[in-house]
């Protein structure tokens, strides 16, 4: 499976910079292109959640509307600076397939709906770590992981120069690892180094690094075999995140909430102690 389709969401308020630099570092490792998908809610999602607050007339609804295509044309002038600035041509439609390249749309209405369909016709979503401040960077990464069906980046402050220098693959046999797995072969095959690192948990017995390393041998990509010994006291992402950082890793890849996300949320779990803790780039599938 190739991945030339890069999708890179981004909505009025947001700063899409880091997941540019991290879309182009990959898009020129894999010839492919990178499609920005700016999103702003419409009028009347707006007024839907302002109904009590101000009247529903046509100034209001014409202000909102302004206000939403102002949003758009700033946002496609930064990233006109950002292209300028790192020589990557903006195109109006795709022209070649061995060219990276960056495409803008323009979406109007939730953010669910618009990136799932979007998503949906594209390889790779590349989203930011959630942040409590900015509602959308979480409902991305919600959609992303639950909606799409393709495999999430999320993306934090720092971007490695080579994202694909050394990867390092958290699995532990599940179906949500063995998707991440199927969908990433292309990701894994251009990595310079990566490195299996397996777990010791009450699912250890079930699937073995040794095995996933053989499997990756028959699509020409040679992988390390690790077993990590976990404390009692220690949490399995927390033990994940230190043996990545250790071994110097670009990029962490693991299936995404294993367990249900509710279970996750009450009790704690992998997923979501790296997504609120890794440093590094972390690639996901649910």
């Amino acid at each position: 499976m190739y991945l030339r389709c890069l999708l890179v969401p981004t909505a009025p308020g947001i700063d899409a910079t880091h997941r540019l630099d991290a879309a182009l570092r990959l898009g020129r490792r894999l010839q492919a292109h990178i499609g920005v998908a700016f999103i702003a809610p419409g009028p009347e999602h707006v007024l839907a959640g302002m109904a009590s607050l101000v009247p529903m007339d046509c100034a209001t609804i014409e202000a909102i509307a302004r206000g939403a295509r102002e949003a758009a044309t700033e946002g496609k002038a930064v990233l006109e600076a950002w292209c300028r600035r790192e020589g990557v041509p903006l195109v109006t439609k795709a022209e070649r397939l061995d060219a990276t390249f960056v495409t803008w749309t323009e979406h109007a209405g939730e953010v669910e709906p618009l990136l799932t369909l979007a998503g949906r016709v594209n390889d790779l979503v590349i989203v930011d770590r959630p942040d409590p401040a900015r509602s959308f960077t979480g409902r991305a990464l919600d959609t992303a992981l639950f909606s799409v069906g393709r495999p999430t980046l999320m993306v934090g402050d720092t971007i490695p120069y080579d994202l694909l220098d050394h990867v390092v693959v958290a699995w532990n046999g599940s179906l949500e690892a063995t998707r991440l797995i199927s969908q990433s072969i292309t990701l894994l095959h251009e990595a310079a180094r990566v490195t299996v690192v397996h777990a010791r948990t009450e699912r250890f017995e079930e699937a073995r690094a040794a095995d996933l390393c053989a499997y990756l041998r028959w699509h020409g990509i040679v992988a390390e075999a690790v077993n990590l010994p976990v404390e009692d006291e220690t949490p399995v992402g927390a033990a994940i995140l230190a043996e990545a950082e250790r071994r110097n890793a670009s990029m962490l890849a693991l299936g995404a909430y294993t367990h249900s996300r509710v279970r996750e949320f009450l009790l704690g779990g992998v997923t979501r102690h790296v997504i609120e803790n890794a440093r590094i780039p972390v690639l996901m599938a649910h």
